[in-house]
């Protein structure tokens, strides 16, 4: 979740230098860009939450860290799979936009065109999006079982010092 942070607050402010903005506006660089801070640094803090506070909620160890372990790998390369190929089909409809003619004319006029380059990338994005969710199903099932192994929590009575007595005033 750290680095997921560090990388999309890195790339934030460099997508607003010119040059930069000149090749990534409207491509499917800026899709890569959000998805970093959606799933790597927004996904794994919850994650990581999860798998912090539902055992002390519940009292009970998680039911298998390597489940979780799992999950994170799963869900690192799902990160990886889904965000690489949405750079590189950033790249490629950049440079497929900004390529013209002698007389002035796009080379790749129809956008569909750039739209069958980038077809693998999509395919890639899918494959990493569905590892991505098949880690957050391992944390749902590890979270369930270890949820379902507690047992009962009762309710514990909340104490605290009494207040100082304070004097009126006359």
């Amino acid at each position: 979740a750290i680095i997921g942070h560090g990388m999309a607050t890195f790339e934030g402010p460099m997508l607003s230098l010119k040059n930069v903005n000149a090749i990534a506006h409207f491509t499917d660089w800026i899709i890569a860009h959000v998805h970093v801070g959606a799933l790597a640094w927004n996904g794994f803090m919850t994650f990581g939450m999860v798998y912090w506070l539902v055992p002390r909620l519940f009292k009970t160890e998680l039911h298998s860290k390597a489940l979780a372990n799992v999950h994170f790998w799963i869900g690192t390369l799902g990160i990886i799979l889904y965000t690489l190929p949405m750079y590189v089909a950033g790249f490629t409809q950049a440079l497929m936009w900004k390529e013209f003619n002698p007389d002035g004319t796009l080379v790749y006029g129809n956008f569909l065109e750039t739209v069958t380059q980038i077809i693998p990338m999509y395919w890639m994005r899918a494959i990493g999006g569905s590892l991505y969710i098949v880690g957050a199903l391992d944390m749902l099932y590890n979270i369930v079982v270890t949820v379902r192994k507690a047992s009962a929590v009762e309710d514990e009575l909340a104490e605290s010092e009494a207040l100082p007595k304070v004097a009126k005033k006359r």
